[in-house]
């Protein structure tokens, strides 16, 4: 995630696993209601044949994206299909354990015909990393669970299909359950996490896939494989990554740079669950509309060829950067462009 505090087919047609429910068209207004998990999803007929011998053959990547809470209009929902003329799969909210489970923001993705992404994160939001009574090992012993209950009986009962990405980015720094932080170790993220999942079991809460998020490996982070909680606690996989452009200590760098080492660790991991980019954007660049306008056509280009990436979710929002699709003209177009040749 950009800060530490923000709210926030292959050509022989391969079947790809999934989690939940076949791709909605553009017009569909709602999705089933019953859930299967790791349904199987075949290719959609395009033509995906390799233009180079050896070559990766490319396939459908869904799309979702973020959207704050802000009042701007690039963060409305009908705004964001009408810019890029797609329905995004999935629409993403941020909320803290201690929040009220968002039911009447859950309706309104739901009935858009996107599927909901409720990032979780076990914290004091702004109150910085710095938050022991918040460690992992209070999530896994207990101290937490009427939280935990709370949500796992209300997504529950609103009975839709809902991803829930607990504690993402625990391989990072930026974190009260970071591992490394607040005391954390590898195997107290495992616990909370295993822990966490079996009170969403208690609850009979079938409706709810769980997506394990680590950010994407770079200088200074964490072991990824050490947190994996195993293929049975764990539906979907996940990566975050952002390029940051050149300057405070950031060099700009291409989709291939970002992702391609964690992505082969993900698919190194036990179990074959599908991946998902849930996070990622960029700077305009140097050359304002060209330089980004080429990069989210790498992006989708590269993501497509990656065995098992099922979906990217867009960061839109004006931060501490401008990553917003629509940061520019050619940006906007270049996306709508992308979403259209996939």
């Amino acid at each position: 995630m950009p800060s530490a505090f923000h709210r926030h087919r292959s050509n022989d047609r391969t079947k790809i696993r999934d989690i939940a429910f076949r791709r909605p068209r553009f017009s569909q207004l709602t999705l089933p209601v019953t859930v299967s998990v790791l349904a199987v999803l075949t290719g959609c007929g395009h033509d995906t044949s390799p233009a180079v011998a050896g070559e990766r053959a490319s396939h459908w990547i869904d799309w979702g994206v973020f959207l704050p809470d802000d009042g701007a209009p690039s963060s409305n929902l009908w705004t964001v299909r009408e810019m890029t003329g797609s329905q995004p799969r999935y629409v993403m909210r941020f909320a803290a354990l201690d929040d009220r489970t968002p039911i009447p923001e859950l309706n309104v993705i739901a009935s858009s015909g996107a599927q909901p992404i409720i990032t979780l994160e076990p914290w004091q939001p702004g109150a910085g990393v710095d938050q022991p009574e918040y460690a992992l090992s209070h999530i896994a012993s207990g101290d937490f669970d009427p939280q935990i209950d709370t949500w796992a009986h209300n997504l529950a009962e609103w009975g839709q299909p809902v991803v829930l990405r607990f504690a993402h980015e625990m391989n990072s720094d930026h974190y009260p359950w970071s591992v490394g932080v607040n005391g954390n170790s590898a195997q107290d993220y495992r616990a909370a996490w295993t822990h966490v999942r079996e009170r969403f079991s208690r609850a009979r809460a079938s409706n709810v896939s769980f997506m394990w998020c680590p950010d994407a490996p770079g200088e200074g982070s964490n072991d990824l494989a050490g947190a994996y909680p195993g293929a049975e606690s764990v539906d979907l996989l996940c990566l975050d990554g952002y390029n940051w452009g050149d300057g405070s200590g950031h060099t700009w760098r291409n989709p291939e740079q970002i992702f391609t080492d964690g992505l082969n660790q993900l698919r190194a991991l036990e179990g074959n669950r599908p991946i998902v980019i849930a996070e990622t954007a960029s700077v305009e660049g140097p050359q304002s509309g060209t330089d980004k306008a080429a990069w989210i056509n790498k992006l989708f280009e590269f993501l497509s060829r990656e065995d098992r990436v099922a979906a990217v979710v867009w960061f839109q929002m004006d931060k501490e950067r401008d990553w917003r699709l629509n940061s520019s003209g050619q940006s906007q177009e270049a996306f709508k462009r992308a979403l259209a040749d996939r």
